[in-house]
């Protein structure tokens, strides 16, 4: 018959990490996506009276949407492994690009606040980078 390979951990002691993981980070994800409220876009852009969110999730992470999304998606790929490994890969490489891109769009929008912040706050893994 047909050999597969599953990269998904066996213990059930991982599975639930990764289960942990991924519903910490959909929470902060979710979290981050409220805290934001008008100020929240698809697309990197500027909005009508945009002001800078430094408050709740964002006081540890910029952007803090794409941590709670990066987070979801390791305990994703820790409870499935095989594609969702993959796909953690493209969603890692995707968020780098998006923090590069919308930092840069903060410095030209708030050159006096941004820097600080900046300084003071972990990109996409709080408290580490």
């Amino acid at each position: 018959m047909f050999n597969s390979i599953n990269v998904a951990p066996l213990n059930p002691v991982v599975s639930g990490i990764g289960v942990v993981l991924c519903a910490v980070g959909m929470v902060f994800l979710v979290w981050a996506r409220q805290h934001l409220g008008k100020n929240w876009s698809q697309t990197v852009s500027v909005k009508v009276a945009h002001d800078l969110a430094t408050s709740g999730p964002y006081r540890y992470a910029r952007p803090p949407m794409y941590t709670g999304g990066l987070f979801a998606a390791i305990g994703s790929a820790i409870v499935c492994g095989g594609a969702w490994i993959f796909l953690l890969v493209i969603l890692g490489v995707i968020c780098l690009w998006r923090v590069g891109a919308e930092d840069r769009l903060m410095v030209q929008l708030f050159p006096n606040e941004f820097p600080d912040y900046k300084k003071r706050t972990k990109a996409l893994i709080p408290f580490v980078w």
